[in-house]
């Protein structure tokens, strides 16, 4: 018997000795995985979206150990960094290009379990004791809501079980230092009572070489733990409850960032003379609460969370003997609560109507800080008395912010699905959103100008209209219209000439065709999708005359269309080819002009060369001419095709067990990094990358035994570009992780 699942967003079929890769949970009587989908199961090749599932054994051959790993293994998905510290996760070209401003929301939405992870920030982190990852792509504005325009990825964690004592240890060990620990334990403690546990610590030497500090100094490195722990009760057949809680922490020197100017052709090592530090700690703890009624399922889900980023910041990104000063931040810490509650109602059953209502709260409280000292100084002080006067005033600091937001959010939502005939249904779906937001800014402790306080309050109503046909037991076809929002807010800034204090909220108009299909009994899958976006008020992160006083803005109108295919084939019982491919097409419609920052930051330098200060009347003036229309451009994070081919073979090897193997190529094309598309510098190059993995599970072996190598050939990829928005406009890159050989072993009970 063969098992359908989903291998680097392909689904195929795998063969009986590789069932054990997937989580019984996963797969229904037929084989077929099972998915969540739109908070309702169904299965993968009937859920009539466009929707992945990767499940462990996937993310583990191809060392996917975090979102930022994930480039290239689902159709339209690209993972890019914003400065060091902050995910930028676009689906389709829809994601967040206003990163820098914590006011603003992602456009691709993360959930645990179901919950939504409030904070960006929280995307850094690890994945742990995954059921499977979904990543359904499009908006997703009736059952999740705001921010979820280009779609979301909800990790599925795995639940406690009653019957009976397991669980997992597992080492590798590889290049770099590379140390990663994992263990996972289920313990029965009744015949309703379970408990699951798991524990990962994850440690690496940096993959680059900070070099202007005189000792070595390893950027891109790891020292990570991370926990989780379930509880779960099922007095009776029709009650269950589940408690979680999660943590994670980093503790690092951050991000190698390199500037575009640095000096040193070697892109592992950065000309920087001021350490980078990066700490992340997040926590999180959720109730699952649900009774069955027979005829409909209520679903309780309450959320809490906590998330803390400390950072420290080479802002130049050179060292002073190229630059001849510098530009640091010792100080940049972001934190986020949240608290979530949700209630939703679904029908049971396999009657022609089925449905889910429900009602959403959120609550959101923000906190950012900054500090950034500029000088010329050979050995600067970062010296910080308060009160800050005039009189105590630092001789090199550049700029500080005090922002404090809360966000609170109200929902309510039904989607109903009916069948017309045996082989036609039709749903529809909608939603009200309610979204208020408050901030508080100060810049320099409030020398200059008192504290700006500002709010915003909008009503939203998103929706899908969507219908299928079952052409054969093994073919569909369908046709959807959906709509999608994201709330505006307020900018963190307090006196901008240009850029406004609030900013509008993000709508998009969805509209698709896609076909899912099994051919040959099940031993060929294709699943493919055309669509296009209409989309009006792209926020993004837009300068200002005035330096530091840039904020987030909105772009009126964008277009966006594509077509994704994903599919499988498999040639033998032992040999199964997969692969996914995307097209991606977009344009800025119509004129609007914005002042680019290269351009405001090269008017600055220009002013300082006939002896003016950045904040004199004549550099403002001069700032405020580098404008450019945007008209024609291309969406930022489009790349035009991206892609990945693998090849999985299974060698028996008699009583001895079975050796698998697995090889992919991934190609990432060029995009465009900004909306300004000024030329080379926005600019990210295609790359490619082959990973291969070797398993050996011995026969009736509690042991497994895997080598995984990741880009076998040592390419050198850009996997994202960043221009600080924030006076000082340095462009750096960001490269994919070296080769890595990572060696395994993993014990099973």
């Amino acid at each position: 018997m063969a098992i359908a699942m989903t291998v680097h967003g392909v689904a195929h079929a795998e063969l009986a000795d590789e069932a054990e890769q997937v989580s019984p949970a996963d797969a229904d009587d037929t084989g077929e995985i099972v998915v969540t989908a739109e908070k309702r199961e169904t299965t993968l090749q009937k859920a009539p979206l466009a929707i992945t599932a990767l499940s462990p054994a996937a993310l583990d051959q191809s060392n996917i150990n975090q979102l930022i790993d994930m480039n290239g293994f689902v159709p339209g998905l690209t993972v890019a960094n914003s400065g060091s510290f902050v995910r930028v996760v676009s689906i389709r070209g829809i994601g967040y290009e206003a990163s820098d401003n914590l006011s603003a929301q992602p456009g691709t939405s993360f959930h645990v379990d179901g919950v939504y992870i409030a904070s960006p920030y929280a995307l850094q982190q690890d994945f742990l004791d995954l059921q499977r990852l979904e990543v359904l792509r499009g908006p997703q504005g009736t059952v999740f809501g705001q921010a979820a325009t280009g779609g979301i990825l909800n990790a599925i964690t795995v639940k406690p079980t009653t019957t009976g004592v397991e669980g997992s240890g597992e080492v590798e060990l590889g290049n770099y230092n590379f140390v990663r620990a994992t263990g996972t334990l289920n313990v029965p403690i009744s015949d309703t009572l379970a408990i699951r546990g798991a524990i990962q610590r994850y440690k690496r030497d940096g993959y680059a070489q900070q070099t202007g500090l005189g000792a070595p100094y390893g950027l891109d490195d790891a020292d990570r733990i991370s926990g989780k722990a379930t509880l779960l009760w099922t007095p009776t057949d029709n009650f269950s409850a589940q408690l979680t809680a999660q943590y994670f922490e980093a503790d690092e020197h951050g991000a190698a960032q390199k500037n575009v100017n640095d000096p040193d052709p070697d892109p592992r090592r950065i000309s920087q003379d001021y350490p980078n530090q990066y700490r992340l700690k997040f926590f999180l703890t959720y109730a699952d609460l649900r009774y069955d009624f027979g005829f409909a399922t209520l679903k309780s889900l309450t959320s809490y969370q906590r998330t803390r980023n400390y950072n420290q910041i080479d802002v130049d990104r050179l060292d002073y003997k190229t630059l001849g000063y510098y530009d640091n931040q010792p100080y940049w810490n972001n934190s986020v609560n949240a608290i979530s509650q949700e209630f939703n109602l679904s029908s049971n059953g396999n009657s022609r109507l089925s449905y889910i209502l429900g009602a959403y709260f959120l609550y959101q409280k923000l906190g950012q800080d900054i500090l950034e000292y500029v000088g010329t100084d050979q050995n600067p002080t970062y010296n910080l008395t308060l009160p800050l006067t005039f009189a105590n005033f630092p001789y090199n600091l550049n700029y500080a912010l005090n922002s404090s937001q809360k966000r609170y959010s109200y929902a309510g939502f039904a989607q109903a699905k009916y069948e017309l005939t045996d082989r036609v249904s039709a749903t529809l779906g909608l939603r009200y959103n309610h979204d208020k937001f408050d901030s508080s800014n100060s810049t320099l402790f409030n020398i200059y100008a008192p504290t700006v306080y500002a709010s915003t309050s909008e009503n939203a109503l998103t929706g899908k209209a969507e219908v299928d046909f079952q052409v054969t037991n093994a073919n569909m076809l369908y046709a959807s219209v959906s709509r999608g929002f994201k709330p505006g807010g307020v900018s963190n800034n307090s006196t901008p000439l240009l850029v406004p204090l609030t900013y509008e909220s993000e709508k998009v108009w969805a509209y698709e065709l896609g076909s899912k299909n099994r051919f040959f009994g099940g031993k060929a899958t294709l699943n493919a999708a055309a669509f296009f976006y209409d989309y009006r008020n792209l926020q993004y992160q837009m300068e200002d005359p005035v330096p530091y006083q840039g904020g987030v803005a909105n772009v009126p109108k964008t277009r966006i269309w594509g077509a994704e295919a994903e599919g499988s084939l498999q040639v033998t019982p032992s040999l199964t080819f997969d692969g996914n491919v995307t097209y991606l097409d977009g344009e800025l419609i119509g004129d609007y002009i914005t002042l680019d920052p290269s351009r405001a930051h090269q008017a600055t330098l220009d002013a300082a060369a006939l002896g003016f200060g950045p904040f004199d009347a004549y550099t403002i003036n001069l700032r405020a001419t580098q404008v450019r229309n945007t008209n024609g451009n291309k969406p930022p994070k489009l790349p035009k095709w991206q892609g990945t081919i693998g090849a999985t073979h299974t060698l028996q090897l008699g009583s001895f067990g079975s050796l698998r193997t697995h090889a992919e190529v991934i190609y990432r094309g060029k995009f465009q990094y900004r909306i300004f598309n000024d030329g080379a510098r926005d600019i990210v190059p295609h790359y490619t990358q082959v990973n291969a993995n070797i398993t050996l599970k011995p026969a009736n072996s509690r042991f497994t035994l895997a080598l995984t190598a990741t880009n076998l050939l040592d390419e050198d990829g850009i996997a994202s570009r960043y221009s600080n928005p924030f006076g000082s406009f340095t462009t750096s890159d960001m490269y994919i992780p070296p080769r890595q050989v990572i060696g395994s072993i993993k014990y099973e009970f």
